[in-house]
């Protein structure tokens, strides 16, 4: 629905929503409980997170003001297989640090930002630096998004994420205008670092389904009309027809919507 007013009407009812399941499942796994218990927590953290839940959105920035020095170690398991002790420079549950991230991203500043990226340039672990990425994107500041998708064409980025970092931009919404225009910009770059992966084909999907605004499906059209190849042409129909569906749906239901959330 891409509208700010309703996003800020939802969040006391997601509130209200997670509540029951945030008392009960809380930060910590439990000693033997239900797998799928494990697998809801970091769920109904990030929708508390989301909703700006204070107590949620206050813990996840005191684990991550909690990191020290953790270009002093490598990101690796606490303890390795063979029993040889490995420090670590921070101690956030895996399935948590994405919640926990990208809460401090969103809530954060110039500092914030910059010790996402050290940490991300010393990680080790593939997935580690993955969820950094997407945190890393996920500031609401023009210049700290613009900072970030700098990143991307630096050698501290591995060709094959850099659709990670393009897709996590475009869904951080006070990111997708200015990526959009990151990629008109960087199309060429792409095609030749990118060009024969699955990836680079999909862009124009990447883009679409960000966008619900009909205004923008010229610029759309005509970006990637000049662009276009055979193995482009698929993909560019799927992002028009996103578009075109996001703008009706949202014509049609926003204020309905709005009216549900408002009342509640």
């Amino acid at each position: 629905m891409d509208d700010e007013a309703l996003r800020e009407a939802m969040k006391p009812y997601i509130r209200r929503l997670v509540s029951p399941q945030l008392k009960r499942l809380g930060w910590q796994r439990k000693a033997n409980e239900p797998h799928f218990d494990t697998l809801m927590r970091p769920i109904v953290l990030g929708l508390a997170a989301s909703a700006d839940e204070p107590s949620v959105v206050k813990h996840c920035q005191q684990l991550f003001d909690a990191i020290k020095h953790s270009e002093d170690v490598p990101p690796d398991l606490r303890e390795a297989p063979s029993q040889q002790k490995v420090q670590r420079g921070f101690d956030i549950d895996p399935d948590l640090r994405g919640v926990v991230f990208g809460t401090v991203a969103r809530h954060g500043d110039e500092k914030t930002f910059n010790k996402l990226v050290h940490m991300h340039h010393t990680a080790q672990l593939s997935e580690e630096r993955t969820t950094l990425s997407a945190a890393i994107t996920g500031f609401k500041q023009p210049a700290l998004i613009k900072k970030a998708l700098v990143i991307i064409t630096t050698d501290e980025v591995r060709l094959q994420d850099t659709a990670y970092w393009i897709v996590y931009s475009f869904l951080n919404r006070h990111a997708k205008a200015i990526t959009w225009k990151w990629l008109i910009a960087h199309w060429d770059w792409l095609d030749k670092n990118l060009g024969t992966d699955l990836s680079f084909y999909r862009m124009p999907i990447y883009a679409g389904r960000a966008f619900s605004d009909s205004v923008f499906l010229k610029e759309y059209k005509e970006f990637f009309h000049s662009v276009t190849s055979p193995a482009l042409e698929r993909s560019i129909k799927q992002g028009i027809e996103m578009i075109e569906w996001q703008a009706a749906w949202k014509a049609r239901d926003l204020k309905t919507v709005k009216s549900f959330f408002d009342s509640k």
